[in-house]
């Protein structure tokens, strides 16, 4: 009863939270919004002890040779202001017209996307927990394109429905990772339609399900989902993210395609194609270490302690 209760509340505060959150927008200049969130952000960092903690220790293990204590604590910082201006952004989208988000998002190697689509066996976009990740699939959609974006979704029915709204109202429909097979039907059904799928390369999984891989000179286990997916579909894997300037205008980069291993489909190729996934990830998150989101690594090969900020 209590679970009921606090889902109940937080789909109340999280839909009011949201119906605030565009009236500030449509009265307030977004600079404003900018620099509020910037302030919760400060807070933030000294009041989610557990976010801190976790982020300043996976930083000191993935990049302990180029980092000194103070640029983690910065990267740290800048991480979760990145992270509260997202959300800034994602209410933004709701009230300012499309075209005004065209101009404002430029798009870098679309060449790479209609090639890949000119195949016909879909595209699977590859991306991350980095930038401002929820709007890559609507920059993409204001271009014209079908995007669907597969998403682990809340326990809380209404909730669930709640964000799958928001999404459908910013161009992106929703496909939910449970339960599995209906997910796998679906997204076969969108790729043979030669649409566009969004799947997060960085939920690294817990336990023992998954596949082992370096990642950043440790061992995570990566989720399978994207390499078997292309395998069994034949469809382009194309990374693409969304990142922040230092003046805060966002860019959308779309990569060339992922060249994956596509002779016997086996286990043995999805591993390797997994693997191939996770180098793309490293590249990336070292090229943009304070727009990505440190809590997600969860190491195999490093025993957790009580992390110290």
């Amino acid at each position: 009863m209590f679970r009921r209760f606090s889902e109940t509340t937080a789909y109340v505060a999280a839909r009011m939270g949201l119906q605030a959150g565009c009236l500030a927008a449509r009265i307030l200049p977004l600079q404003w919004l900018y620099s509020f969130s910037d302030l919760l952000a400060v807070l933030g960092y000294h009041l989610f002890r557990d976010f801190r903690s976790r982020s300043i220790r996976n930083i000191k293990i993935a990049l302990r040779e180029n980092l000194d204590g103070f640029n983690v604590q910065e990267v740290v910082r800048r991480s979760l202001r990145n992270f509260f201006r997202d959300y800034v952004e994602i209410i933004a989208a709701l009230v300012v017209p499309g075209n005004q988000l065209r101009s404002e998002i430029p798009v870098s190697g679309k060449e790479h996307l209609d090639a890949a689509l000119a195949k016909r066996n879909g595209v699977i976009l590859l991306s991350a927990h980095l930038g401002n990740f929820f709007l890559l699939g609507t920059r993409l959609a204001l271009e014209g394109y079908p995007v669907h974006v597969l998403v682990n979704q809340p326990a809380n029915g209404q909730f669930a429905k709640l964000t799958d709204d928001y999404r459908l109202k910013i161009h992106q429909k929703t496909i939910h990772a449970r339960p599995r097979r209906a997910a796998l039907r679906e997204l076969g059904q969108v790729l043979r339609s030669n649409e566009l799928t969004v799947m997060i390369a960085d939920e690294h999984r817990r336990g023992k399900s998954g596949v082992p891989v370096p990642f950043f000179g440790g061992t995570v286990l990566a989720r399978r989902g994207p390499a078997t997916l292309a395998l069994r579909t034949g469809a382009a894997v194309i990374p693409a993210y969304l990142v922040r300037h230092e003046n805060s205008k966002l860019h959308v980069i779309i990569e060339p395609e992922l060249k994956l291993v596509r002779v016997a489909r086996n286990k043995s190729e999805i591993r390797e194609n997994t693997l191939r996934i996770t180098h793309w990830l490293e590249r990336t998150v070292r090229a943009y270490p304070d727009q990505w989101y440190w809590m997600n690594i969860h190491w195999q090969d490093h025993v957790e302690k009580t992390p110290c900020s």
